[in-house]
């Protein structure tokens, strides 16, 4: 890009007529960075320090890296609300006043919402201002109105003249003037209510509009005045005169001026329809800034609509088609040289080395556009490229420049080496590498060095070579291994040359002592050097050798054996080095792979600057350094060529505020809902938030409104009661949280400025995670309550349960008490049975001798009969005694034999078929009519089924019946009478031992027959049970058909 350097002294004799610069280097911003759209009516910044833009589809608030857009809602029918937007006016409760194409609306910034303002029509609002009073005056629909602060109403004035206003401001001493489509501006004096009106069209020359757009008070006793066909013109407030400043552009067309704004003491910024111009009033120059479609960092459009300046002093410019520009006073200011299309501009991308002849050029080599020539007095360019000639150089790749006197030396890529005339600009002199002793081994020139006594030094990519001027060839140094890459080579201060090489380290040779080698450094640190791929080096002021490596940078402090080494680790921005250089001040320029480093005096980082702080791009290149003697720095990177002055770097002091930007849950910004919604107005402002456990997943966005450079500035941030320690980032300015526990949190932040120095602005929000409603105190209130409770049941069913324990013990005691009184009847029983039936045994025999003698005496027969039969009936009650015993103490062993069950129980059944008829019972039984057999002892089985039936016998009114009935598995024998029936109470201890009921107790009976029946049962693991059917009552006796044993 072609550069010019204007010198004003000599064109103070052309006042009144602009020149054009491209000295101004803009930022854009358009539809691809998130603004809502790229016609730009109004820029304001507020009070906070956001920056306010007014668009053709919204309004934005940008914070220097995102956009956030805030629309209107529309109401067609009414004809309400559009977004349009004109004009922005911040008041003094900080509410926006947004002028539009349809009206006036206030945008809240505490609820971020719009409401129109009522008694105003839906017309475009042309102009804002407010006054001391804070009454805000605006021109609506090219009407007059003015919103009163203290009434809160709106009246619109009516005066003659007033029919057609285009624009208004209140200057410094609280004064309204209005400016008209007819070119008159009016001063309203409040005491008489009246305007007055003055020309600022009258002696100038006839013009097709007099419309006034602009009236912008200088502060200076005179307002500058930007019209639609007259230019810029300049009143006077105290004498009620004016001037025409500047009426034509150069190409003499009418300046369209729209906006101004003051950027320095003297100089104003003016936007018009023809781009910007810049005004000196202390000597009245303007200079015009235009879009220039070769320069990417021109302003983006010439139809400038708005500007502002921001408190860091950078200027903002609303353009019509190309969107919001920004110029900032860079700081230090880089001077930026780039390719384009002319001749006169500089040629290629990737620049390489740079060297300063004595005719005031500098000679420029690049690796894909050969070499250009800059002459620093006119800032012009010429390239040199290969066109086939000997004359011309040889390659368009060049590594490595030396001006020695009148002749330029040039290193190429695989090329070789030539020398130009710096005179003619012509080569003279080629060399390529040969076979001879003293030629080249290489044709890849890498460096080329000048010594102290005047020998020209070669690094190439087969060794070093040393240029013999008397016989024009070269010898090749054994000082030096051969076979390696030298990349740079420098001259210590003691005469040491010091060649760096890739992968194979730091060599030195001293003329003077004759000694040579490489370089051993501390222990633990000399293979990563000598592995390491040197790009440069660099002896500072005081004697250190600084060593750029592609891993780090190295500091030496060789007579102290001492080392440093910058990395990514200590703060570096990148481990890839290209150059270092020292300024006046001793600091030293180190560039990188991702920016400039600024070191202090004492090695410590100071600033690093990047694209955002004004460089071409973060990339410089290898070897591409040039100090001048005046101080200035030129480097050369990958997209061009950077220059300036270390001098003009000032301390940036600016303090950029903080603040908390958005708010996110599960990525979804929070809406402001001041009823119900954790948000209650906006996040700038908010500094609690509450939040359901079920949304404890959320983000949080902020920024520091550093304008200048915001991706320098680095931010630190910590959750109290989640992190211990503040969390460093730079890149990234959302933290994420991921289902954090319920409880109370304080995020906070805080942030450097541009230069990476920390600040006092730390923002902090509460953040309450209420907990789920099962773990709320009301909850643990309840789980308590219920705890104590179920304590209390606990508690109490255990002594109850004590309780009934021990009362069980009791109960157990007694029945085992019980027990042992009936085991002790029963021994006893058993005993007196076993006396009974011996001499009961021994009666009954000579009594059956004597029956059978005397049956010849009928009455001794008869009362021989009775003594038999109670005898037996003694003899089986001592036998059921001791079979009961027998059976209870698992005594009785039971023979099972497979047996025709039908055939039995009709057997029995006939034994005590006599005895029913006597008593006349009906006596029935009924049995299956074929035969079957299940396993049995029939002994215990005729006990069983006897004693049932003597029972149902002994305790009918009529009638037994006995019921035989076979099934899969069981047969089943039912034995009924209709006896009188059983009581409730008594049934579940009918089958007890000597167990007798009241209604029992007329009719002899022992209580040992069921028991002994129910015993035999369980020995057949059979079942037996007491039921009531109707009038009958009925002993249901369950056997199996298979045994277990069989």
């Amino acid at each position: 890009m072609r550069r010019y350097f204007f010198l004003f002294f000599l064109l103070v004799s052309v006042t009144h007529f602009p020149c054009y610069s491209e000295g101004y280097y803009f930022q854009h911003f358009q539809t691809e960075n998130g603004l809502s759209n790229n016609t730009v009516s109004a820029v304001i910044q507020d009070r906070k320090g956001f920056i306010w833009v007014g668009t053709k589809d919204g309004l934005n608030r940008f914070d220097g890296y995102n956009f956030k857009v805030f629309k209107l809602k529309t109401d067609s029918y009414l004809q309400l609300g559009n977004n349009s937007i004109w004009k922005v006016h911040e008041g003094r409760n900080q509410v926006l006043w947004v002028g539009t194409e349809r009206g006036m609306y206030l945008f809240d910034p505490t609820t971020e919402r719009f409401s129109f303002l009522k008694n105003t029509p839906a017309k475009q609002v042309r102009d804002i201002a407010e006054d001391n009073e804070g009454n805000i005056w605006m021109i609506i629909g090219f009407q007059l109105y003015q919103w009163n602060s203290r009434t809160l109403r709106v009246t619109r004035f009516t005066q003659q003249g007033l029919q057609s206003c285009s624009a208004l401001t209140v200057s410094a001493n609280n004064q309204l003037w209005i400016g008209n489509m007819s070119g008159d501006l009016a001063n309203y004096d409040q005491e008489k209510g009246l305007f007055r009106f003055y020309s600022v069209f009258s002696h100038s020359k006839p013009a097709v509009s007099h419309w006034i757009e602009r009236i912008y008070d200088t502060g200076k006793g005179y307002f500058l005045i930007g019209t639609s066909n007259q230019g810029i013109k300049k009143f006077n407030i105290n004498e009620r005169s004016y001037e025409d400043l500047l009426t034509y552009n150069n190409d003499k067309t009418e300046i369209f001026a729209r906006d101004f704004v003051k950027t320095k003491a003297n100089e104003f910024w003016i936007a018009t329809e023809s781009g910007i111009y810049i005004y000196n009033d202390e000597n009245g120059q303007f200079t015009n800034i235009k879009k220039n479609y070769q320069n990417p960092y021109a302003i983006s459009d010439n139809a400038i609509y708005s500007l502002c300046r921001d408190r860091e002093g950078g200027i903002w410019i609303g353009s019509y088609f190309g969107g919001l520009n920004y110029y900032s006073n860079e700081n230090p200011p880089f001077e930026k040289y780039f390719s384009g299309k002319d001749d006169h501009s500089i040629q290629g991308n990737a620049i390489r080395e740079i060297v300063a002849d004595n005719a005031r050029h500098l000679w420029i080599g690049t690796e894909d556009a050969g070499l250009n020539r800059l002459d620093l007095q006119t800032g012009l360019f010429k390239n040199f490229r290969p066109d086939g000639t000997p004359s011309s150089i040889a390659n368009t790749n060049i590594h490595g420049l030396l001006c020695d006197g009148d002749s330029l030396w040039i290193g190429t890529f695989e090329h070789g080496l030539d020398i130009m005339d710096l005179r003619s600009e012509k080569v003279i002199r080629h060399f390529n590498a040969g076979p001879g002793p003293y030629d080249l081994k290489s044709n890849f020139i890498h460096s080329i060095y000048k010594s102290t006594d005047r020998r020209i030094w070669l690094g190439t990519s087969n060794g070093i070579y040393i240029y013999n001027p008397g016989t024009s060839d070269f010898k090749e140094l054994p000082f030096f291994p051969k076979n390696s890459f030298y990349a740079c080579i420098l001259e210590a201060s003691d005469g040491t040359i010091w060649a760096g090489t890739f992968q194979d380290g730091l060599h030195y040779y001293n003329p003077r002592k004759h000694i040579a080698g490489r370089l051993q450094i501390l222990q633990q640190h000399k293979d990563r050097l000598s592995q390491n791929r040197i790009t440069f080096i660099h002896e500072s002021s005081g004697k250190e050798l600084w060593v750029a490596t592609e891993d780090g940078l190295y500091k030496l402090d060789l007579p102290a054996k001492k080392l440093k080494i910058y990395t990514t680790e200590t703060g570096f921005p990148s481990n890839l080095i290209y150059t270092i250089t020292e300024d006046h001040l001793h600091r030293h320029w180190i560039t990188t792979s991702k920016g400039l480093v600024l070191l202090d005096q004492q090695g410590n980082i100071l600033r690093t600057f990047t694209k955002t702080s004004g460089l071409l791009g973060d990339q410089f290149n290898y070897s591409s350094l040039y100090r001048s003697k005046d101080g200035n720095i030129y480097y050369g990177s990958v997209k061009g060529m950077i220059s300036f002055n270390p001098a003009l770097l000032k301390a940036d002091n600016y303090i950029p505020p903080l603040y908390i930007t958005d708010f996110s849950v599960f990525n979804t910004p929070l809406p402001i809902s001041p009823q119900n919604g954790p948000l209650k107005q906006s996040v700038l402002i908010t500094r609690h938030i509450t939040l359901p456990y079920n949304r404890s997943t959320f983000n949080i966005d902020f920024a520091a409104l550093n304008f200048t450079a915001p991706d320098n500035v680095e931010y630190a941030y910590k959750l109290e009661g989640l992190d211990r320690d503040w969390n460093h980032i730079k890149t990234n300015r959302s933290v994420y949280f991921t289902n954090l526990p319920h409880g109370e949190y304080v995020f906070k932040v805080r942030s450097t400025n541009s230069s990476g120095r920390w600040q006092y602005n730390e923002q902090r929000i509460r953040i309450t995670i209420n907990p789920p409603a099962w773990k709320t105190p009301l909850a643990y209130f309840l789980y308590m309550l219920l705890l104590a409770t179920a304590g209390f049941l606990v508690m109490k069913t255990y002594r109850r349960n004590q309780a009934s324990k021990q009362q069980r013990k009791m109960q157990l005691y007694a029945v085992q008490k019980e027990k042992e009184l009936i085991d002790a009847k029963i021994d006893f029983f058993t005993k007196v049975a076993h006396e009974i039936r011996t001499p009961l045994t021994l009666i009954k025999a000579p009594l059956e001798k004597i029956t059978k003698l005397i049956r010849q005496t009928p009455q001794t027969e008869k009362y021989l009969r009775s003594m038999n039969r109670n005898t037996d009936r003694l003899l089986e009650l001592s036998n059921q005694l001791l079979d009961f015993r027998k059976a209870e103490s698992e005594q009785f062993s039971l023979n099972f034999v497979p047996v025709n069950i039908p055939e039995l129980l009709t057997s029995i059944w006939l034994n005590f078929q006599p005895t029913a008829e006597e008593r006349g019972v009906i006596f029935e039984l009924s049995v299956p009519p074929e035969p079957f057999h299940a396993a049995i002892d029939p002994e215990a089985f005729t006990k069983i089924i006897s004693n049932l039936l003597d029972n149902a016998i002994k305790y009918c009114k009529q009638k037994v019946i006995t019921v035989l009935e076979k099934g899969d598995q069981t047969f089943s024998i039912r034995i009924s009478n209709d006896g009188e029936p059983v009581p409730e109470k008594d049934r579940d201890r009918i089958f007890e031992l000597f167990f007798r009921s009241r209604f029992t107790e007329s009719i002899s009976g022992a209580g040992i027959g069921l028991s002994l029946a129910k015993s035999l049962v369980d020995l057949h693991q059979g079942s037996i049970r007491l039921v009531s059917t109707g009038n009958l009552i009925t002993f249901e006796t369950l056997f199996p058909i298979r045994h277990p044993q069989l």
